[in-house]
Parts: structure tokens; C-alpha cells; sequence
């Protein structure tokens, strides 16, 4: 049973469309909730993770081995002064954070968690295109950064958006093709291909293992979309100061800091589901959320490690990695999968 049933069932006293617009409204708070405590989590792992890597100690003042450290910081922007540039375009300027962060939230909400013990299925909503849904919100929250430096006003900021949406082109194309193998080759054993979970199902090897380009190529666009070393050309901080968000402060900057994040952890439950089998794992039927979290942690801390190890990229070959190699890797890997699915005789 989903949550949205549960809630359903317990405000059912209340009438039938009473009792839904309810079970809507808590488990889109739910939702919001887990997320942005999800969010925190990976932060305060990543700095503590990054400062055993230099070779420091990290947060450890605040609370219980720095537990509180994170929850400080975000108090602390949002206490900040938000200072707006005096020539920006004010609605756009506005709204960018904005589109960023809830096409995060959205995003999660399309993913299917698995279940958990009594609890029963943690997948918000599931539909049958949920794979076309979920890569139409990734598509849209790039508009919030090019939104960003081109309503600041700003030459870095402009500069950071130009270089966000030269990333955004390149790299689409190839992880959309690298999900198109997967589409096909689940098709030929359900009819709900294009259904995340359905996908999931049909997992009886992981992806990831007969489709090895595959996987290469969507981790390499996953990383590339969330712009993060060694593919941070939207933000090139050594040269563009934070690009498309240069002129922003205060907790508008904490949404694009937590939507950075959140990429990385969006990304990492993705490539789970797609290449990992998802929740699939011993005693699936109680354990299936376990499963996911493992796997998106691992990929989660393979993402941190490329991050504190690469340097950045040149702008030159990193829109020529896109084109000139991942594109003919994914087309090689499309054909492949196509002809491994004809020869298995699914």
C-alpha cells in the first residue's frame, strides 16, 4: 500500500474529496520535508568526507560531531541580507532559485523508493510515463540558471549562463540516448517501458552490467548536468567568480548550494534505478528502500571522490567530450542493446 493510500484511508472519515486534497497536502509536505533533510544530510557528509580527504577534521563544533554544523549554516544565510543588483530584471531574478529548487522537489516526488517494512511503498507518484516526466523537470531546471545570469545583469553571471546552457546541449542528447537503449530493451518485457518502476521490475540483471557504455555515458551526463568538478563551467569560480549566481546572497544563494546537491543526490538514485537494479535486493518486499539508499550512497560517494580529485575541464574539450565521444558511444550502445535484446529473445 502507497502512502497516498494510507493517508487516504486515515482521513476517510472526512469524505472522499476531503479526504484526498488532505492525503495531497501531508504527503507533499512529507515530501518537502524528507527532502530538504535528505539535502542536509549529503552536505554535512560531503564536508566531513572532504575534510578526511585533506586531511582535516571538518565540522565538530556544533552538536554531536558537527551534526548541527549544517542546520547553523542554513540559519545563518537565512538570516543574511538579500542584496539585488540594481539593474536586474526583477521577476526572473527572483523566480530562478525558485525553479531550481522545487523542479528538485518535483523530481524526487517521480522517483520509486521501494518499500519499507510496514510502512509500504514510499513512491510518491507513479505513473506510467514517469520516465518522460522525470527528465522533462531536469530539462526545466536548467532554465533557472540561465535565467539567473541573464537577469543579474552581470558579465560573469552572463558568461556562467552561456556556459551553462553550451553544457546543458551538449550533454542532453547522449543521456537521452543512453536511456532510449533502456526503454527499448525493457519494452520487450513489459508494456509500462516508460514507467521507472516497471523498468525497476524487469531488472533481473542489472542494466549497468549489459550495458556498460550505457552507464558510462549516463554518469558522465548525470555529473555533467549537476556542474560539479570536474564539470563546473556554469559556476568557474577561478575565473567567473560563482557565474550565474555571482550576484545573488543570502538564501536565494542557499538554493542554488542545495539545488547543486540535490543534483548530486538525484543523479545517484537515478543511475541506481536505471543501472543498479534500483531496489531490487534480498527481501525486496520489505527492504526495498534499504536497497535504493545503499546504492544511490555509494554512487553518491563515487560523485564526491571525482569531485575532490579533477580538476576542471577546458570549456573547449568538455563540449567536444559531449559531442565528439558520447554521443557515438551512446548510438554504439543503442545498437547494441538492440541487437543484445533480439539475440536474447525478450
Amino acid at each position: 500500500m502507497s502512502i497516498f493510500s494510507r493517508l487516504t484511508s486515515l482521513f476517510s472519515p472526512m469524505g472522499y474529496p476531503i479526504s484526498e486534497v488532505l492525503a495531497y497536502v501531508v504527503e507533499s509536505a512529507m515530501l518537502a520535508i524528507v527532502a530538504s533533510v535528505s539535502l542536509a544530510v549529503v552536505i554535512y557528509l560531503f564536508r566531513k568526507y572532504m575534510a578526511r580527504v585533506q586531511l582535516r577534521i571538518g565540522p565538530n563544533r556544533v552538536g554531536k560531531f558537527g551534526l548541527l554544523q549544517v542546520m547553523a549554516d542554513g540559519l545563518k544565510l537565512a538570516g543574511k541580507e538579500s542584496i539585488f543588483p540594481r539593474k536586474r530584471d526583477d521577476l526572473p531574478y527572483r523566480i530562478a532559485p525558485l525553479m531550481i529548487l522545487v523542479g528538485l522537489v518535483m523530481a524526487f516526488a517521480v522517483i520509486p523508493y521501494g518499500s519499507l517494512f510496514w510502512i509500504g511503498t514510499l513512491t510518491v507518484s507513479d505513473t506510467s510515463v514517469s520516465v518522460l516526466l522525470l527528465f522533462a523537470i531536469i530539462a526545466i531546471m536548467p532554465i533557472g540558471e540561465v535565467l539567473a545570469g541573464i537577469s543579474s545583469k552581470n558579465k560573469y553571471a552572463l558568461l556562467g549562463a552561456m556556459r551553462a546552457i553550451a553544457k546543458d546541449v551538449s550533454f542532453e542528447i547522449p543521456m537521452m540516448i543512453s536511456v532510449l537503449a533502456i526503454v527499448m530493451m525493457a519494452s520487450a518485457r513489459t508494456a509500462s517501458s516508460l514507467s521507472i518502476n516497471s523498468i525497476v521490475l524487469t531488472e533481473l540483471v542489472p542494466y549497468g552490467i549489459l550495458q556498460p557504455l550505457g552507464i558510462f555515458v549516463f554518469m558522465i551526463s548525470m555529473v555533467a548536468r549537476a556542474s560539479y568538478t570536474p564539470f563546473d563551467m556554469g559556476e568557474s569560480d577561478s575565473e567567473l567568480v560563482t557565474g550565474y549566481s555571482t550576484e545573488y546572497s543570502g538564501l536565494r544563494f542557499g538554493m542554488f548550494y542545495m539545488g547543486l546537491f540535490g543534483s548530486i543526490l538525484l543523479g545517484s538514485f537515478v543511475i541506481s534505478l536505471f543501472y543498479l537494479g534500483g531496489f531490487n535486493g534480498p527481501m525486496q518486499s520489505s527492504l526495498g528502500f534499504v536497497w535504493l539508499v545503499i546504492k544511490a550512497m555509494i554512487m553518491v560517494f563515487m560523485a564526491f571522490t571525482l569531485w575532490l580529485s579533477m580538476p576542471r575541464i577546458r570549456i573547449d574539450k568538455f563540449v567536444n567530450l559531449g559531442w565528439k565521444y558520447l554521443l557515438p558511444i551512446a548510438m554504439i550502445n543503442l545498437v547494441l542493446s538492440g541487437t543484445l535484446t533480439l539475440l536474447m529473445g525478450w
